[in-house]
């Protein structure tokens, strides 16, 4: 029994059932890394969808004063190189050009975000700059204490009745086009058979 121990038959052959063990673990957890990053690119692409949807409807009735932002993270450069043999050629370009439209939906939402604020800030200073000239000119006038109050009430309710006029955000019409023709190219994932797939590799259907 020492001499078989000993004997090179069985010292190759341990190498081999060594070698072979190892294989199956390299290529187990290869597969679990796989099926994780799949999870990881499906959880991100659907909640993309769903803020575009979100976009595409925000824009649709006209109110796009807080767009959202669609990625929370950005996974697919990361991982793409798992899945060249699992997707063809049309397959990866349609995950590559979703997120490549999805990134430009988002920088032009975030465009128009900060527009809104922006101008939103702009009028609130001008606001207060008009009512201190008010104030100035009730001071300067000669008037008495009680007749300035009430020509300072008056003029600051004419400001006030103007601004609510005029209360519609200021966006730019070139972003929200933009957005509009970045919405027309993007193609859903999780509806068509490459969705399809990446849920069997994510081990979800």
């Amino acid at each position: 029994m020492i001499a078989f121990l000993n004997s090179n038959f069985f010292i190759g052959l341990a190498t081999i059932v060594t070698g072979g063990v190892a294989l199956i673990v390299y290529f187990r957890q290869k597969r679990d890394h796989k099926e994780q990053a799949a999870r990881v690119l499906l959880m991100e692409i659907r909640t993309a969808e769903e803020r575009i949807e979100q976009i595409r409807d925000k824009v649709a009735t006209n109110s796009t004063t807080d767009l959202p932002l669609v990625f929370p993270t950005r996974s697919w450069k990361s991982y793409s190189h798992l899945f060249v043999s699992d997707f063809d050629h049309d397959e990866l370009k349609l995950i590559s050009s979703f997120y490549d439209y999805g990134e430009l939906i988002e920088e032009f939402a975030k465009r128009n975000n900060d527009f809104f604020w922006v101008t939103t800030e702009e009028r609130a200073r001008v606001t207060q700059q008009q009512l201190a000239a008010i104030i100035k000119d009730a001071h300067d006038s000669g008037l008495s204490p009680a007749d300035q109050d009430a020509y300072i009430r008056e003029r600051r309710d004419y400001i006030s009745s103007k601004s609510d006029q005029h209360n519609s955000p200021y966006v730019p019409q070139k972003t929200i086009n933009e957005i509009q023709i970045y919405l027309g190219k993007l193609r859903m994932i999780t509806t068509s058979s490459c969705g399809a797939k990446l849920k069997q590799l994510a081990d979800l259907n």
